[in-house]
């Protein structure tokens, strides 16, 4: 309890001492009330303040914890949803084995079918061909007719079959090795000597690489590309064009031509087996572009081609510079 100032006065004054001595202990009295105002105010700050503290730091308190409920909350879902993905992704994993399966299922199948017909179809054209030729002279004009659709039909279908046949013996049993673009070229050109000469085309190429690749494949493609462009050529002669490209993980080829020109619409359409997508009025079956896509697809590469109709055609395609025997 302290002790009031008069209380002080009254006690001091009762003492035995001169003024001087009394003037002296009063003002001891004052600096020592003024310490004690002073060291309430600093009680009083100390125990505001530390009412703030706690109230602050209850207030932390809480919301770490609403944090950490929100972040246990947070974590449950992600948990669920990486379950959810991981479950989906075996799934998808299985589904595409299944698919991966059913496809070589269907390839055989398509292989076995196309070798089995060509037989029978063989026979027919052969038939065909001997009736037309010892009694073309005993039938009649629309008989005659009939005999040479027969004949057109059965070579068609015998494209057909020898190109579905191509289709699905893709890449099998060709392994790895070095292939020198440039003696390919020429090889392709002597395939397609006639088709050459007949329509004065000009094929330009120099200093192309030697690339690791499936030769028989590579092969396949710069013929069926160099062949459609000079069955697709407009009324100047062909001329076509072939480069290769370095890049850090693939190389890039391009065969670029003078052509009738292709509509960049049917990007993809282009490149499905059996789509012909424009110029019907050309032969053809409609498979040599997805040869194409397939042999390159094997190669881990793209193919893809920008045109302008009545223009001429560029295809471009990829061949990766890390092939491995299991890219087939």
């Amino acid at each position: 309890m302290r002790i009031s100032k008069d209380s002080i006065d009254e006690y001091v004054r009762s003492l035995p001492i001169t003024e001087v001595q009394r003037q002296i202990l009063l003002g001891h009295f004052s600096d020592y009330e003024k310490e004690l105002q002073k060291m309430d105010f600093k009680v009083k700050r100390i125990t505001k303040d530390k009412s703030i503290i706690v109230n602050l730091l209850n207030t932390s308190i809480e919301e770490l914890k609403l944090r950490q409920a929100e972040i246990e909350s947070t974590n449950a879902e992600l948990l669920s949803q990486k379950q959810l993905v991981e479950e989906q992704s075996n799934k998808l994993a299985e589904q595409l084995r299944m698919l991966e399966k059913s496809y070589a299922e269907l390839e055989q199948f398509s292989y076995i079918a196309s070798h089995d017909l060509k037989s029978p179809l063989r026979t027919i054209a052969s038939y065909a061909s001997l009736l037309n030729r010892r009694y073309s002279t005993q039938l009649g004009p629309e008989a005659h007719d009939f005999i040479e659709y027969i004949i057109k039909g059965a070579a068609h279908m015998n494209e057909i079959i020898k190109d579905l046949l191509e289709y699905a013996g893709i890449a099998k049993g060709h392994s790895i090795e070095k292939v020198d673009i440039n003696e390919v070229i020429l090889l392709v050109t002597q395939n397609l000597s006639s088709e050459i000469t007949d329509s004065k085309a000009e094929i330009s190429f120099s200093s192309l690489p030697t690339i690791d690749a499936h030769r028989t494949g590579i092969m396949q493609l710069l013929q069926n590309l160099i062949a459609n462009a000079i069955k697709f050529r407009g009324e100047q002669p062909p001329h076509i064009q072939v480069k290769v490209q370095e890049r850090s993980q693939y190389w890039q080829v391009t065969v670029s031509d003078n052509g009738l020109g292709l509509d960049e619409t049917f990007q993809e359409k282009a490149f499905m087996p059996f789509q012909r997508v424009s110029h019907l009025d050309r032969p053809g079956t409609g498979m040599g572009l997805a040869i194409c896509k397939k042999i390159v697809k094997h190669h881990e590469g793209d193919i893809w081609f920008k045109s302008e109709l009545g223009k001429g055609t560029t295809f471009y395609f990829t061949i990766s510079k890390s092939l491995t025997e299991n890219s087939d």
